[in-house]
């Protein structure tokens, strides 16, 4: 089962505040798949619905493939 994620990337703005990227959707068949591709220097806000139906939305980084 493929899910998909409404990825958009975080730059800070200023020490207070962030600027929020266009939204990319993407797929992978899990969450930890999807931090795999993801850049391990940037910040990220996810958007997504897992497998019961609920909207989840989260704040990560990417992970380091080592």
């Amino acid at each position: 089962m493929r899910y998909t994620y409404k990825v958009r990337e975080l730059t800070p703005h200023t020490e207070d505040s962030v600027d929020v990227g266009e939204v990319k959707e993407m797929q992978a068949m899990s969450f930890k798949k999807l931090q795999r591709k993801l850049d391990s220097k940037k910040k990220y806000f996810i958007e997504y619905k897992n497998k019961k139906n609920n909207h989840i939305s989260k704040t990560i980084e990417g992970r380091n493939n080592g």
